[in-house]
């Protein structure tokens, strides 16, 4: 294996890739952590707070603090359930929508360099590789 683990890369991978984001969706203007729920919440709204804390690996928390933020923003709104309050809906306004779709285009600009000269083929192994890990260590958490 490489000199470099693998806990190490997908960490590395992971803060540069989020750098690249950040520093161009932050012109827009969001504060860490919302273009990652923007792009989560497209094509996933009428999702919990939960579901968007597990799907963007953010805590409890800081879920609350940036969606109280968000809808201040007015780029999301949230329904609360008639059979539960305590469960709230979360769905982007017009605007939100907007930005969703600027963050998801920053977004595809840096998966693009980062895949820059790997075959389709690689491409696609690659994920199929990360995918498997994933459940793998979904696995340990479980344990």
């Amino acid at each position: 294996m490489s000199e470099l683990e693998l806990h190490r890369l997908l960490l590395l991978a992971f803060h540069r890739s989020n750098r690249a984001i950040v520093t161009q969706t932050c012109r827009f203007p969001l504060l860490p952590g919302q273009p990652k729920i923007l792009d989560f919440l497209w094509g996933r709204e009428g999702c919990t707070q939960r579901e968007i804390g597990q799907g963007c690996a953010l805590d409890k928390s800081t879920v609350t603090g940036l969606l109280a933020r968000m809808e201040e923003q007015e780029l999301i709104r949230r329904d609360t359930q008639d059979t539960d309050r305590r469960i709230s809906r979360v769905f982007l306004t017009d605007e939100g929508r907007k930005q969703a779709q600027r963050v998801r285009q920053v977004c595809a600009q840096v998966d693009e360099q980062a895949w820059r000269g790997i075959s389709e083929r690689d491409r696609q192994r690659t994920v199929a590789v990360l995918e498997h890990i994933l459940q793998n260590l979904e696995e340990v958490k479980k344990s």
